[in-house]
């Protein structure tokens, strides 16, 4: 981590905490334990677009689940290690993503969360429910998460377009 990217770091941790907050609050369509919208992942896709350093994108994903899940009285809990598995896998792949240019910003983020999904389930499966009966929110985990990520690189794009102004 480079030094003068501390300040940015935290200011997109707490912006993503706060997001992750507020995500807690506001119903998720689906009857699924700790869903929650994804719109925190914004800050680390702005990072990894920005930087292309995956420390400071994995520093981010952990920091925020963290806080947030603090703020919402879910740390610990085995919703807390999914996200956090899901926000770790999804940045590692983003990550690559960036560094090969194949892909643009919404692209990156579509990976994102579908890796973020996958991961979820398929730590559920092997360390919390035990049953492959978790993959039938898969479907619909993979559509809401498609309009997150697309939210998700609008804003970044909203951002990078006012920081160059």
């Amino acid at each position: 981590m480079v030094k003068n990217n501390i300040p940015k770091l935290a200011i997109l941790t707490a912006l993503s905490s706060a997001v992750y907050y507020l995500e807690t609050l506001v119903p998720f369509p689906i009857p699924l334990p700790g869903a929650r919208w994804g719109f925190s992942n914004f800050a680390i896709l702005y990072s990894l677009n920005y930087d292309e350093i995956l420390i400071n994108g994995l520093y981010i994903a952990i920091f925020k689940s963290i806080l947030g899940s603090l703020l919402s009285g879910k740390f610990l809990s085995p919703t807390f290690f999914m996200g956090l598995i899901g926000s770790l896998v999804a940045t590692f792949v983003m990550y690559l993503i960036v560094k090969s240019k194949k892909f643009g910003i919404i692209g990156i983020s579509e990976f994102g969360a579908i890796f973020n999904n996958l991961s979820q389930l398929i730590f559920g499966w092997l360390f919390i429910v035990k049953s492959v009966g978790i993959f039938w929110y898969l479907p619909q985990m993979l559509i809401f998460g498609t309009f997150s990520a697309i939210a998700n690189a609008v804003i970044v794009k909203s951002v990078f377009r006012s920081v160059k102004n």
